[in-house]
């Protein structure tokens, strides 16, 4: 199979339907396989939280699996079981989502537990309380998580005034002051069908899925939504620099520089670039440091493709007998080799190669699909994204674009984005 057969195969099939209460529909078949993956994506995540109520997103997150009108206590959980399938639910900056996968002769138990706690959910005062105690451990579990606890006090320095400077979890002191109140207004602002794409993917007739779907989702009211958020973040002047002190067996750093959003015509090249330091044991980050200077255990380089302008990142742990400032500079040479020295055209082939086969290895199985699918239907839609490239069908322009990058793109984004005036510098150290 070729690359770009692949590539045609994700999208080749999706029957896309916007419902008249504005629910956006996305099916695609796939009869091979006797199991149905069903996901629902609400466009809200901590960058729609205000000030003083972060959290809220993950904390909605938790309370949705409480049960509702319908639904007591658990028994979400126990139908899942029942009926021998699985669920499961993740926020982040920009959406939260809840998927089930099922077998195909009982997938359709997804959408009447969607469709019911979109609209139905409830707010129990107790259940409010116990589940504040364990979102307030899993917040714990993060601070004490030395690369989280780093990485969530680099994205706040990095970002001044736009709210991805808050971490999706939230911070403590505003969770601990949460009420029922806050969550049941913000579940009836966004948990309304014109803020959601439902994704079904697997062993499905669409026709009569589609139906099935009208039945159960069709009569819930669309709602006004709140406007959108203060979205801008003014260009860094010169480096930011953090360092965060508490235990940690072995010290740890992070680099993030400001990159474009999803679907940015320079996306593609930092993309490769990431490839070009960091994936695999030709990288660049992984000859200079592993191999060469022996000073880290590993080292990895990550773009964040986000509705607005994120970070690429650039994480190590470093060992024993090495220091951070080692490190740093390490990296920092490596990073500007980018822009000074083009990579071969061998090295080029081999990070694009590598960008493909990530991409699609990633979509192989149906619940993959299904998230892919959800994913860039909810992130890749504003006004700033090219026609082609909007919603679901960023998939299909993502790999045509790599294809395209040049040595001199490669270049250019690099001296564009990857320079120390437009990056925060995190250390983990001990005290």
């Amino acid at each position: 199979m070729t690359t770009n057969h692949a590539n045609s195969l994700l999208t080749a099939r999706v029957q896309r339907h916007v419902l008249p209460n504005g629910l956006t529909v996305l099916l695609k078949a796939m009869p091979a396989n006797p199991i149905v993956s069903t996901m629902i994506w609400y466009r809200v995540g901590s960058r729609n939280e205000p000030a003083g109520k972060t959290g809220m997103s993950h904390f909605l997150e938790h309370m949705m699996f409480k049960g509702t009108q319908r639904l007591g206590k658990g028994e979400i959980d126990h139908l899942t079981l029942l009926n021998g399938g699985r669920n499961n639910a993740f926020t982040w900056m920009d959406f939260t989502a809840y998927y089930f996968t099922f077998a195909a002769d009982r997938w359709e138990v997804a959408l009447d537990i969607e469709a019911d706690r979109a609209h139905n959910a409830t707010f129990d005062p107790a259940e409010f309380e116990a589940e504040k105690q364990v979102v307030l451990e899993e917040l714990q579990m993060c601070l004490d998580s030395p690369f989280d606890a780093l990485e969530m006090e680099v994205w706040a320095t990095a970002f001044r005034q736009h709210p991805y400077h808050v971490p999706t979890i939230g911070w403590r002191e505003d969770v601990e002051h949460l009420t029922v109140d806050d969550l049941r207004r913000y579940y009836e602002s966004y948990y309304c069908p014109n803020n959601a794409t439902l994704v079904v993917v697997g062993d499905i007739h669409p026709e009569t899925a589609l139906r099935r779907i009208e039945d159960t989702f069709g009569a819930l009211p669309a709602r006004p939504l709140p406007p959108p958020p203060h979205a801008s973040e003014p260009p860094q002047r010169g480096e930011k620099r953090v360092i965060v002190k508490k235990p940690t067996p072995l010290p740890r750093l992070t680099l993030g520089y400001h990159v474009p959003e999803v679907a940015h015509p320079d996306s593609y090249a930092l993309h490769v670039a990431s490839m070009l330091l960091s994936y695999g044991r030709t990288s660049r980050l992984y000859q200079r440091l592993q191999e060469k200077d022996e000073s880290v255990t590993f080292a990895t380089a990550h773009y964040a493709e986000h509705m607005d302008p994120s970070l690429l990142t650039i994480a190590a742990e470093v060992k024993p007998n090495h220091t951070p400032e080692e490190v740093e500079a390490a990296i920092t040479e490596e990073v500007e080799r980018l822009i000074h020295e083009p990579p071969t055209d061998l090295e080029l082939a081999k990070a694009k190669r590598q960008t493909e086969a990530q991409f699609i290895l990633g979509s192989e199985d149906i619940l993959n699909q299904a998230m892919l699918l959800g994913e860039y239907e909810t992130i890749a839609f504003g006004a700033r994204i090219p026609e082609e490239a909007r919603g679901y069908h960023y998939l299909d322009a993502y790999l045509n674009h790599v294809r395209q990058v040049s040595p001199a793109d490669i270049q250019r984004a690099a001296a564009l984005y990857l320079h120390r005036d437009n990056r925060t510098v995190g250390w983990l150290v001990n005290p």
